[in-house]
């Protein structure tokens, strides 16, 4: 049996005076008595299937927006750590980060320091520099600037080399680690601090890619704030909720908690620790990625956003900055559309990478057209590149994540681990189960 650390699943009743001006739905009470009713059943069920992969550890978790939670944890921090996974285990939970950075942005919007419809050419005339990427490798001057909303919602254009061939044609990789080479600025030109400077391939709100808009919109921020994306964070975001395990630079005892980085050997599926490149200290903040945290922190993010921005007295954002993250914010006839991997599909039913006609809000993917499994429609849901994941059902008032450190992204044990814990959850708030492994 893997050894599993479940934390009960209560409500904090004396922390909800004051605290939350969104209501809970005249539903939630049985919402959160279903969930606890079929808690052992849950844990019990998701031991199977951790047991069933060959994943070192994994931490699964729900929270409420009235408080109640629960923590699953399994396995240990990595092969040859025998730390126990825990709720406050140190996570790199990269492209979560987003959520973050668009709550930095949105705050900024409702101050009145940008519209998420201005140019944002006034703010960042850098911007000027970057024209359109043809197929061909020539570049064109884009037809239109752009704006907050476009990098929020990735309408912007601008892609990863992993997500356009363009760019991958265009780019110089590492031949060890097949990651890109920093590119070499041209004399005036702007350093983005990305390493590969950000590259557009469509006209603003031509279509969905996912791509680096988000962190060209982290350098809108420290702009108009006048802050560097780590010193906002702590200040605005991070420190008033109380996330003290979240950050780019983490002091060395919480760092003592983090879960080693882990990668599949190609062919083989064996998992194997990896090399650690993340400098220490960060000096230059990406606000696409790059934060740790803990499910712990990250949970209590996700409910401050279920209760509208506010939490335990201290608001962060307004409800109407909130809405705007919760529903889908494309353009009639674009849609997310995220390839599958042809390595990661063999014998699969269902993964990460295979979107063809979700929405997308300011912060992630919303679910459109249907059921996905046991997740009902309107449900946002995103992850992070070391196979870390959660859903947020401003709806029902709830939170669901899944965390491990894993490589490639997409990971079939990692994602199946999620979406299963994900159905056992829905299956108990909708009375259509919940303790159930199959």
């Amino acid at each position: 049996m893997t050894p599993r650390s479940p934390a009960p699943l209560a409500v904090a009743l004396g922390l909800l005076t004051g605290s939350c001006s969104t209501p809970a739905p005249s539903s939630a009470p049985r919402l959160e008595e279903r969930l606890e009713a079929s808690s052992l059943a849950r844990g019990e069920a998701m031991d199977a299937v951790v047991d069933r992969t060959s994943i070192p550890g994994v931490v699964v978790g729900t929270i409420t927006r009235d408080g109640a939670e629960e923590f699953l944890s399994h396995g240990v921090h990595g092969i040859g750590d025998p730390t126990p996974m825990s709720p406050d285990s140190i996570f790199e939970i990269q492209s979560m980060t987003k959520a973050i950075t668009a709550t930095a942005a949105l705050q900024l919007v409702e101050q009145g320091r940008i519209g998420l419809d201005d140019s944002l050419e006034e703010v960042m005339p850098e911007l000027r520099q970057i024209q359109i990427l043809e197929e061909d490798g020539t570049r064109r001057p884009p037809a239109r600037p752009l704006t907050l909303r476009d990098l929020l919602r990735h309408t912007s254009g601008f892609a990863y080399f992993f997500t356009s061939p363009t760019i991958l044609a265009e780019i110089r990789l590492n031949p060890i680690t097949g990651m890109p080479l920093p590119d070499k600025l041209e004399e005036g030109e702007y350093d983005w601090g990305f390493g590969v400077q950000p590259r557009r391939i469509f006209d603003a709100g031509e279509a969905w890619v996912y791509g680096r808009g988000v962190g060209v919109a982290a350098r809108v921020v420290e702009r108009l704030s006048g802050e560097d994306l780590d010193t906002y964070f702590k200040g605005h975001i991070l420190g008033p909720l109380g996330l003290d395990s979240t950050g780019y630079n983490l002091t060395e005892p919480l760092m003592d908690g983090r879960v080693t980085l882990h990668t599949r050997i190609p062919g083989t599926g064996v998992i194997v620790p990896m090399p650690d490149v993340r400098p220490v200290p960060m000096e230059r903040f990406y606000g696409g990625g790059s934060l740790l945290s803990t499910p712990r922190d990250y949970a209590r993010f996700l409910r401050c956003l279920l209760n509208g921005g506010e939490l335990d007295g201290v608001r962060i954002l307004g409800e109407e900055m909130v809405s705007l993250m919760m529903t889908d914010q494309l353009p009639d006839g674009v849609r997310v559309t995220l390839p599958p991997d042809p390595e990661q599909q063999q014998e699969r039913e269902r993964t990460s990478l295979e979107e063809y006609d979700d929405g997308y809000s300011l912060s992630w993917a919303i679910e459109v057209g249907g059921e996905d499994g046991a997740r009902p429609e309107g449900v946002g849901y995103w992850s992070g590149l070391f196979n870390t994941y959660y859903t947020i059902d401003p709806e029902r008032g709830i939170a669901v994540f899944s965390f491990s450190q894993l490589l490639p992204f997409d990971d079939p044990e990692a994602y199946e681990i999620y979406r299963s814990y994900e159905d056992m959850v829905y299956g108990a708030i909708l009375g259509t189960g919940g303790g159930s492994a199959d």
